[in-house]
């Protein structure tokens, strides 16, 4: 298969119709606020269990030419091991400390998207702690026009599509008594389920007796060998349950063998945590189309994991171009990450529902009322910024 064309070097902020502030912005401040909250309810994956979440949120004051200062606020979102992508809270309070230095150290006015990204591309990965900047960044200059991010972001959509996640269960039986509370509870666009080897075709069989119409989709967390037979011979089994899409089943860190060992599922296949940036994405198509077809790629992209919104727009757009469908996961954000990847699905590239509702609210307390769902979609804030209301009061300045 020749080169994907266009390559993701000539996505740009233009080409993707994002609105670019033409006017200098100093970084006079930044402050890291710190909160620790408790999950409702303990989840477990392949990569681990965890019951509580630090979320970190970087405040940037910046000051324009005329003297006005506006503030802005982003998300960290890290697990609280490095589980999933290498980060934890850990990682990201030291890389933040390297990185606000680089914003304020200089002095030097940005103006644009581009100027801002540029001022954290020195350090090599740590792309939750640059998400978290970034969405201060658009913040901050959505508080300056009076708008929503998502007009920013030239989001079309007035609501979106949105499903629930169910971790692993300790018996096909109790998979099915969960799935069945959540139904009885709300409509849901699709529901995604936790597997792991041993915890996958029994447990699909059971799902799919009770539930046979479900959409349905799979996320395995890179827990399968992918040149293990047997674990090769369950992931072809998947083929008999309808999925969506069986999410992530070989390594973290593999492009190659997904596409090569798994051209012959008729279930199509989304890379998450393989897909770190768009050249990785660009070179995930490539490798379909030579042992497979585009047609059974799917992407996944996390703001969190691909180092912020620019990148997983411009990810979306090369998608979009190649026929490949894309969705918006998420990391068991809080109220305003949750809202920041609302506005992201908002653009059309985007054509599969995201992880944007959980089974019950994510945490016991919360920064803000998250953006609510209902009848399997959930409405994009309106407001100006992240449209959360007065979740500014909540990271008042000492």
């Amino acid at each position: 298969m020749p080169l994907v064309s266009p390559s993701e070097r000539s996505i740009t902020p233009g080409t993707l119709g994002l609105y670019e502030n033409q006017e200098p912005l100093t970084v006079e401040r930044v402050v890291v606020h710190r909160r620790r909250l408790q999950l409702v309810d303990p989840v477990e994956t392949a990569f681990g269990r965890f019951e509580s979440l630090v979320r970190l949120y970087p405040e940037i004051t910046f000051r324009s030419q005329s003297g006005e200062a506006v503030r802005g606020i982003g998300e960290c979102s890290p697990l609280s091991a490095p589980w999933y992508d290498g980060e934890c809270e850990g990682t990201v309070d030291v890389a933040l400390g390297f990185l606000v230095s680089s914003l304020t150290a200089l002095g030097e006015p940005i103006t644009g998207i581009t100027s801002f990204v540029a001022r954290l591309d020195w350090i090599v990965g740590h792309n939750v702690a640059k998400t978290g900047l970034e969405g201060a960044y658009w913040d901050a200059v959505a508080q300056l026009q009076g708008v929503s991010v998502s007009r920013l972001w030239g989001g079309t959509r007035g609501r979106v599509e949105t499903g629930v996640t169910v971790g692993l269960q300790r018996s096909p039986g109790d998979l099915v008594n969960k799935v069945r509370a959540v139904l009885d509870q709300r409509q849901i666009a699709r529901l995604k389920l936790k597997v792991k080897p041993g915890y996958d075709v029994t447990y699909l069989e059971a799902l799919r007796r009770s539930f046979p119409d479900l959409r349905l989709q799979v996320d395995a967390n890179g827990s399968y060998d992918l040149f293990d037979q047997e674990h090769l011979d369950a992931l072809k089994c998947f083929d008999d349950f309808q999925l969506v899409m069986i999410e992530q089943p070989g390594q973290s860190d593999d492009l190659l063998d997904h596409a090569r060992l798994l051209a012959h599922l008729d279930t199509p296949i989304c890379l998450d945590e393989s897909i770190r940036h768009a050249t990785h994405a660009r070179q995930a198509m490539e490798c379909w189309g030579e042992f497979s077809t585009l047609s059974k790629l799917v992407i996944n992209v996390k703001p969190s994991r691909v180092g912020g919104y620019l990148e997983a727009m411009r990810i979306a757009r090369l998608c979009h171009d190649q026929g490949v469908s894309v969705w918006c996961g998420g990391m068991y954000e809080s109220a305003l990450g949750k809202a920041a990847n609302v506005h992201l699905s908002a653009r059309q590239e985007l054509n599969l529902p995201g992880d944007h509702a959980g089974l019950t609210p994510y945490f016991t307390e919360n920064i803000a009322l998250s953006p609510r769902d209902q009848g399997g979609w959930i409405e994009v804030p309106r407001g100006v910024g992240w449209g959360l209301g007065d979740m500014q009061r909540v990271f008042e300045s000492p």
